[in-house]
């Protein structure tokens, strides 16, 4: 029987870690900055132990679900060597532990073959990029922060250890259609109190998110308010795929889909996220081509009447959050001006942060565009954030960390970094090739993960992902999906092996000639 397009995603480990989250984010925000908080955090770290003891396969969903529903990993906190380590941390490093422990018991290398000199490379590009930081004087504060993102790249490898068969794939789809299901409640929550509630009690809120690093809140005018959460990004992924399944994955209108689209439409809307939007941008015409190729003018353009209902639903939605006459009013001619001006509006403190930075990191780029300066570099550039010049009597920001993401990777690791990630989404996205011919049914699926990845090369232009975990979850959640097991898959691969190696034995006889 097939699965509807909801039913992939849920189950009874879906609700377990739906209401964990639920539960942490309650605890979180009542401890904050108690004493309590650091024992909670102690509890959470033993609770793990015994799950990596009992059953370690659980410990990547529980990962992927953290990193998708709490941004950057600071739902509990505690003090450690005089500085603050977040529940994430600790969630990694029992992860890696029991990663490193299943490997050395099996004696089997889990990396698949023909990832095995990218990863040798990835991980001597991180090393030479940490050594010439100390080289050039980068501060070993400044190295070691500005390296911990790409540490998460242990996430990928605890994919290809922990997710080898249809269960635990199935328990790790379970475990992001939570956190996906959390993290658009909560932006349409904050959407809600934020417009409508009394200040006095937001202030607690507000303090929470931002302490907890969960995301921004920022006024827009009347009581709308932008609600930017910085794992939003995964709902990016979510409305992509039921986009894809209602095109060419369900056999029968399936309304559970069509009900995921527009709650992460709404929630990416609320965002006010232009990366997310230009993601989107460069993403749907892509799906609309392959779905044309696949079935054809008829049915491509029989679902677009559906879409556009269900974006209308969208708006109608985020309207009546708004709207509902509770302590405050809304601004209906702002509402209206709202997303129009958010997409074409070219002066604000974001864009102009990022283009004053643009210089700086261009000048720096070009002066080492093969060596690069390693982990840690740091520039100068002038900011009109008022936050910023407010809190620091200057408009001078000097930091290692920088908006624009390819430009960041090229300035510390050389050409050789561009390179790398490169070569990585194009090994990618020849196994989800492969899958496309060999797996129709889930062409959908695998149609989604293709976008993925064009959306968060794309989103890592303007926003750094791909230095953070949100980015390496993302690609080890589609290293995870891709079935390496799959004999059709090894069939596949080897034959258009064979191929490649007869056309250069040509050429080469032909050069000979």
């Amino acid at each position: 029987m097939k699965l509807t397009f909801v039913k992939q995603f849920t189950g009874k480990p879906m609700w377990a870690i739906l209401g964990g989250l639920v539960v942490l984010d309650l605890l979180s925000f009542l401890t904050l900055h108690t004493e309590l908080e650091s024992a909670l955090f102690a509890v959470a770290v033993i609770l793990l132990v015994m799950v990596a003891n009992k059953h370690p396969e659980w410990l990547l969903p529980i990962a992927i679900a953290e990193i998708i529903a709490t941004s950057n990993g600071h739902s509990l906190n505690t003090e450690m060597f005089g500085a603050s380590i977040g529940l994430r941390i600790a969630i990694f490093g029992i992860l890696m532990l029991a990663t490193i422990f299943s490997i050395l018991k099996k004696r089997k290398n889990p990396i698949p073959e023909h990832f095995r000199m990218l990863s040798l490379l990835i991980a001597t590009v991180i090393l030479y990029a940490v050594l010439l930081g100390v080289l050039n004087g980068n501060g070993l504060r400044n190295i070691y922060l500005d390296s911990n993102g790409y540490l998460a790249i242990g996430y990928v490898l605890a994919a290809w250890v922990w997710v080898r068969d249809a269960n635990s794939r199935r328990l790790l789809l379970q475990a992001v259609g939570a956190g996906m299901l959390w993290i658009a409640s909560k932006t349409l929550l904050f959407l809600f109190m934020f417009g409508h509630l009394h200040p006095k009690t937001l202030d607690y809120v507000y303090t929470w998110i931002r302490d907890t690093r969960l995301g921004e809140i920022t006024l827009q005018g009347g009581n709308i308010y932008r609600v930017f959460l910085q794992s939003q990004w995964f709902l990016v992924p979510a409305m992509l795929g039921s986009a894809a399944y209602i095109w060419i994955g369900e056999k029968s209108r399936d309304s559970g889909a069509r009900i995921i689209f527009l709650i992460t439409f709404a929630a990416i809307l609320a965002s006010l996220s232009r990366s997310f939007w230009v993601a989107l941008v460069a993403t749907v015409p892509i799906l609309f081509i392959a779905v044309l190729k696949w079935t054809g003018w008829k049915k491509t353009l029989s679902k677009v009447p559906d879409f556009a209902a269900i974006k209308i639903g969208a708006l109608a939605l985020l309207w009546v959050i708004i709207a509902i006459p509770i302590y405050q009013s809304v601004d209906f001619a702002f509402f209206g001006n709202l997303f129009s001006g958010r997409a074409t509006g070219v002066s604000d403190v974001a864009i102009d942060s990022r283009t004053q930075l643009l210089t700086p990191m261009l000048d720096a780029v070009m002066d080492a565009p093969a060596a690069g300066y390693g982990l840690g570099k740091t520039l100068a550039y002038e900011t009109s954030d008022p936050r910023w010049i407010d809190s620091h009597d200057t408009n001078i920001v000097e930091t290692y960390a920088f908006e624009w993401g390819w430009l960041d990777l090229w300035l510390k690791f050389g050409i050789l970094g561009v390179f790398v990630m490169l070569w990585l989404s194009w090994l990618l996205f020849k196994d989800l090739w492969h899958l496309f011919e060999i797996d129709k049914p889930r062409r959908w699926l695998y149609a989604t993960m293709f976008l993925s990845i064009v959306g968060i090369y794309v989103v890592h232009f303007f926003s750094p992902y791909l230095n953070h975990p949100i980015g390496w979850g993302t690609i080890a959640i589609i290293v995870a999906l891709i079935p390496y097991e799959d004999k059709r898959l090894q069939k596949m691969r080897k034959k258009k092996l064979v191929v490649m190696k007869q056309k250069a034995a040509s050429a080469t006889a032909n050069r000979s000639k």
